[in-house]
């Protein structure tokens, strides 16, 4: 009976062994989490308590699993931007992206106030940051109100293979409505607009989203020269945001919501028109600003859920710096419209921009990395757009347009728009 009884003692212990080497060997292995599911802010064994939590192959501390891990989680030392909020990943595209719509749907109204006349077609047709705008050449005076809308699919197809080795990888669209209403002063165009923006991108190395919605409040001045047309504006807002991504210590999702950032913007833009027969040229120029202050904020981690009972195990939230984001452009363009003499009348639209936008940042990491060369941030530089659309004339009181933009040769990035407008003067 003894004999039974070591045997079944000896087979127990040998399979426990095993078990645990198996874990051991499953923690180096998943480098999703850890083998205890602990989170990287752990208060009793996370990362941010030194060396012994982070420096594998030390076999005085125990704080590792065996020599293969360490309890929180290999990921939770190796990486940068999966342990950063995705503010800091993101918060420059979200500021670009708002600039391009706020500011085009304002260029736009502007172009077509100010656009100068042909005579022999009774059209005018001038750039307007995004196409070209429309107006019929018997519309003086008066008040207008108009409305114009933009929806945008963007993205960073940076390579992406695990959290360790970091990622600008990105998916996101962002929409906006603007409403405004302004007065023609001979060859002076004066008014105000209000925006709401919003938009939600996906971050791949943190496994995280952000969303923002807000609005923005602008005010406008336009001049025709009879030979250039010149625009300026500005406007200030607020933006609410709430931030997701993953503990990738344990799975769990580390929040932040209710942020409110505030925001400021600027442009100025100068056009011209050249008509030759049916075709109208318009070349313009243009400088655009957009700043997004976050305040600083914390990350809420959640507590532990795991199979050490005999520690306090609790989490420490995160704090998050304050930062502003910002998006310069230069751009020079052209469109080139199409008489044809009934109410649509077709364009084309290509332009190239110079553009300064904050780039990702990512977090310290905790270690040195031992898995391989970590990805730099995409680095947004110059880029090419192109596309086109229809201008409609219904009447000489209704006017508007619909357009779609491609941009391109955008370091890791791509971008779909597609924006209108509707114009009613009284």
């Amino acid at each position: 009976m003894k004999l039974i009884n070591r045997l079944i003692m000896i087979g127990a212990i040998t399979l426990s062994a095993l078990a645990l080497n198996s874990r051991a060997f499953a923690a180096a292995d998943d480098l999703q989490t850890g083998d205890y599911g602990l989170s990287c802010t752990n208060e009793a064994y996370g990362v941010q308590l030194g060396s012994n939590y982070t420096d594998l192959g030390n076999p005085n501390s125990s704080y590792l699993i065996a020599s293969y891990g360490v309890y929180a989680g290999t990921n939770c030392v190796y990486a940068g931007g999966g342990r950063t909020n995705s503010s800091a990943i993101v918060g420059g595209e979200i500021a670009r992206a708002a600039a391009n719509a706020i500011i085009g749907a304002v260029n736009s109204r502007l172009s077509s106030a100010l656009a100068m006349t042909d005579t022999a077609a009774h059209m005018s047709y001038t750039s307007n940051g995004n196409g070209v705008g429309m107006a019929a050449n018997h519309l003086v005076g008066g008040l207008s109100v108009w409305t114009n809308f933009t929806s945008t699919n963007f993205e960073n197809d940076q390579t992406f293979t695990s959290v360790a080795n970091d990622s600008n990888s990105f998916d996101g669209d962002a929409s906006a409505m603007s409403f405004g209403i302004d007065k023609r002063f001979g060859n002076v165009v004066a008014g105000v607009a209000v925006t709401s923006f919003d938009s939600d991108i996906d971050t791949d190395v943190n496994k995280g989203n952000i969303t923002t919605e807000g609005e923005t409040y602008g005010v406008y001045v336009g001049l025709n020269t009879g030979i250039v047309t010149l625009s300026i504006g500005a406007g200030v807002g607020e933006y609410n945001v709430d931030t997701r991504r993953e503990d990738i210590g344990n799975g769990n999702s580390i929040t932040a919501s209710d942020i409110v950032a505030d925001v400021q913007y600027y442009h100025l833009n100068l056009s011209g028109n050249i008509n030759r027969g049916k075709l109208s040229f318009s070349p313009r120029v243009g400088y655009r600003n957009f700043e997004m202050d976050m305040p600083a904020f914390t990350d809420l981690v959640p507590n532990d859920a795991n199979t050490i009972a005999t520690d306090t195990l609790t989490t420490a939230d995160e704090s998050v710096s304050g930062k502003s984001y910002s998006s310069n452009q230069t751009e020079a363009g052209v469109s080139i419209a199409l008489s044809t003499g009934g109410k649509l009348t077709p364009y084309i639209d290509a332009a190239y921009v110079h553009e300064s936008t904050t780039a990702a940042g990512y977090n310290e990491e905790a270690g040195a990395d031992a898995i391989g060369a970590d990805l730099n941030a995409s680095n947004p530089d110059g880029y090419i757009t192109y596309g086109g659309g229809v201008m409609l004339n219904l009447s000489g009181k209704v006017s508007g347009y619909l357009n779609l933009t491609e941009t391109t040769n955008r370091s890791d990035f791509s971008e779909t728009s597609i924006s209108g407008s509707l114009r009613l003067k009284f």
